[in-house]
């Protein structure tokens, strides 16, 4: 690798749009109790806050509104629309690509509202996602896991989760149920009005029939390299493939247990970038943290104002200022501009 100090990262990484594709902040904060929401003041027992996110040259980010096991969606929305309107000069609802940008330039944060696991609570009716929509949710994951014959699931079957062999993942798809009717139906309107579709935590057969149906790009919006680390949350390199040749982006998350078997460090995550940028080109990688999403483990990147430590690895691996730039903002703003702008 090369050698790159610390204070040559920080320079490029001042220069970068950085926006995580996800980040679990809102239903962990509800789910602790915390109402209001309090973004503004520093948290060690959180992962990120608005103090450490301008330390760590954040602008935008996916945020969890509703997931499967946790926060109630309509409280975590709200009280999410109430820390926005109570910082105006922090806090920017993200509507479109554009807003990203605003937020950007106008010394923002930008929130991208996103749910989780959208079979719990789209409960069977579509129109609940429009309503959903309107309230400024611009991103809705197929599942956060969960499967079944029931008319509210978006997947036939459930997601597994853990370690896993290539032969596992064959087996499992063999037997596994794709979209439900339902799940196709919100495909559709999820294409139709503009909302990004994120394809974290299906299991496989679903997602190739997600990319096969979309009409527009889709998103992984936290995993990482199979062949680097054997996991069910994990892409697999025809996946990648796939996801890549339909103009799709992944993001790669913080979580140890996806990025290495053992020790993870913040080279592993950085080998993970490299790994899908060898494969299909720079375009089609991103980061999505999972911050405030994996319990009691510490990420591979502790907390959110340590960003240029993975800028500094990315670059001693010999990625330019420009490939960089992809991977921190550049490919999910051109995902936003595919899918939010038309």
């Amino acid at each position: 690798m090369a050698d790159v100090s610390l204070e040559q990262a920080q320079e490029v990484h001042s220069r970068l749009l950085v926006i995580d594709g996800h980040n679990d902040t809102p239903v962990e904060r509800i789910h602790r109790g915390e109402r209001p929401l309090n973004w503004k003041q520093r948290d060690p027992a959180y992962h990120m806050d608005i103090p450490r996110m301008r330390e760590g040259g954040f602008h935008a980010g996916f945020f969890v509104v509703g997931n499967g096991p946790t926060a109630d969606l309509r409280v975590t929305l709200e009280h999410t629309l109430m820390q926005i309107d109570a910082c105006p000069e922090d806090l920017l609802l993200v509507l479109s690509s554009k807003d990203v940008e605003r937020a950007r330039d106008t010394g923002k944060i930008g929130i991208l509202m996103t749910i989780e696991g959208a079979g719990r609570w789209l409960d069977g009716d579509i129109d609940v996602l429009r309503f959903y929509h309107r309230l400024g949710v611009r991103c809705v994951g197929v599942t956060h896991g969960e499967g079944g014959s029931e008319p509210k699931h978006l997947q036939g079957t459930r997601s597994l989760f853990g370690p896993c062999t290539a032969a596992d993942r064959e087996a499992a798809r063999k037997d596994a149920g794709g979209l439900t009717p339902f799940g196709r139906e919100v495909l559709r309107v999820s294409n139709d009005m503009r909302v990004v579709t994120d394809l974290a935590h299906i299991h496989d057969r679903a997602f190739y029939e997600v990319l096969e149906r979309s009409a527009r790009p889709v998103t992984m919006t936290h995993t990482a390299v199979f062949s680097l680390c054997p996991h069910w949350r994990c892409m697999t390199d025809d996946q990648i493939k796939a996801l890549a040749a339909a103009g799709g982006v992944m993001g790669i998350a913080f979580v140890p247990s996806f990025i290495h078997p053992e020790r993870a460090t913040i080279d592993h995550l950085a080998e993970h970038v490299c790994y899908v940028a060898d494969l299909v080109g720079i375009d089609h990688v991103a980061i999505g943290s999972d911050y405030d999403g994996m319990g009691s483990t510490v990420p591979v990147v502790p907390d959110v104002s340590q960003f240029v430590h993975l800028t500094r690895s990315l670059l001693a691996h010999g990625l330019s200022e420009e490939e960089v730039r992809k991977v921190w903002g550049g490919n999910f703003l051109r995902l936003l501009q595919q899918t939010l702008d038309g």
